[in-house]
């Protein structure tokens, strides 16, 4: 048996963006509150929006790609 045939890629690749998207609200609220010296507060809300619309984007292009329709088939 094929290891391959085994992996299932798009759950990890879910996971993956999951964790991702995670780590970047995270590091969004943490550079927020000041909390580290070195990056202004403002760039706390850049990075959390960022992350947001990380996932949004991929789970639109992922339900197009997915069927080829809209119809919320894809989500992460």
């Amino acid at each position: 048996m094929c290891f391959l045939a085994m992996v299932d890629t798009r759950a990890d690749g879910m996971n993956a963006i999951k964790i991702l998207t995670l780590v970047g609200k995270i590091a969004g609220v943490i550079a927020g509150l000041n909390v580290i010296p070195f990056v202004p507060p403002e760039y706390g809300l850049y990075i959390f929006a960022g992350a947001s619309l990380l996932k949004d984007v991929v789970n639109r292009v992922g339900d197009l790609v997915d069927d080829g329709k809209q119809n919320n088939s894809f989500k992460v």
